[in-house]
């Protein structure tokens, strides 16, 4: 188990090359000696906690505490033990602001998260340590606010206790029937989108939505079928790109369908692309460089009987533009 102290620097001095509060010094001074530690947080502790604590093995740890979320907090007191053989920690923060924090529950939830980023970091493990949030307070007056994190959520409290830091809700999409996820409606189609999108053959699937997709169109979700049709066309498989465009030409509007067919052309070009280059460059590797030139004239023609645009044989042939258009005529 460890304890953890962390604090925002305030009237500050410099010892060691570490930042510090004179109060933060003392306290991690004091506390580095277990007597001191061991009787001071069994004072504290709940009884549950502190009868399973394994007090023998309580390690200070260094100051530096270093996290993604603060490039370096500083840790005044920071202790590691177990409990029931697994890590665990205490986490302890000299507050002595003389204005205190009404957000302090959740600073302490800040850091708390940490440690556990941390604890995974260094262990590798799958599981979080258990923590104990304590925090040291010393000023002329009693602490002014709650140490409860659900008084400064801004909803009704019944919400807050009902919901916050709960078991987060999981939506399957795999566990929910198509039928259940076509009477969504609007967002019907975007959840069969995602569900499916990794079928081997996603044209079937978008046969048993399209009348879906058709009616949102009608309601002036055109845009947005759109958005959906594009998503499956480019991240799904199919070996009928013909067939899945000939389906939106007919069911839901040529425009889109010709939008389809342009991502197609798109994805074909890109395709010749790589293959040529692929091509080329192991014709270099091979060291048939006489034989070069030859071959880039001859994907220059295959192209240019394939209506490609000039610019694009150029740029992938590395032919020059007057060249193509010899070759053209």
């Amino acid at each position: 188990m460890e304890a953890l102290l962390l604090r925002e620097p305030q009237n500050i001095y410099v010892l060691n090359n570490q930042t510090q509060q004179p109060h933060d010094k003392f306290f991690r001074t004091v506390m580095s000696d277990k007597r001191v530690a061991r009787d001071f947080l069994k004072s504290y502790l709940p009884q549950d906690i502190a009868q399973v604590i394994d007090w023998e093995n309580l390690e200070l740890k260094p100051r530096s505490y270093i996290n993604e979320v603060r490039k370096e907090s500083i840790v005044d007191v920071l202790f590691k033990t177990t409990i029931e053989n697994n890590d665990a920690y205490l986490y302890l923060l000299v507050e002595h602001q003389s204005k205190p924090d009404a957000l302090m529950p959740f600073r302490m939830l800040k850091y708390m998260v940490n440690i556990m980023d941390d604890h995974i970091r260094q262990t590798k493990q799958k599981k979080l340590p258990l923590i104990y949030p304590m925090v040291v307070y010393q000023a002329d007056k009693p602490y002014p606010y709650s140490t409860d994190i659900l008084d400064i959520i801004e909803a009704p409290r019944i919400l807050a206790e009902r919901y916050f830091l709960k078991p987060f809700h999981l939506i399957d999409l795999g566990t929910i029937e198509d039928e259940e996820i076509k009477k969504h409606a609007w967002s019907g189609i975007m959840e069969f989108a995602l569900k499916h999108v990794i079928e081997r053959d996603i044209l079937p699937w978008v046969k048993d939505i399209v009348g879906l997709m058709r009616h949102l169109v009608l309601k002036g979700g055109e845009k947005y079928v759109e958005i959906v049709v594009e998503y499956l066309f480019e991240r799904a498989d199919t070996e009928a790109q013909n067939e899945f465009i000939s389906l939106i030409n007919k069911e839901i509007s040529t425009e889109m369908g010709e939008k389809v067919m342009t991502i197609a052309e798109r994805f074909r070009l890109e395709g010749l692309q790589q293959g040529i280059q692929k091509g080329l460059e192991k014709g270099k590797l091979e060291g048939k460089l006489e034989g070069i030139e030859e071959v880039k004239t001859t994907i220059a023609k295959r192209l240019l009987a394939e209506k490609v645009d000039s610019a694009f044989i150029a740029r992938i042939t590395q032919l020059t533009i007057a060249e193509i258009k010899l070759l053209e005529e």
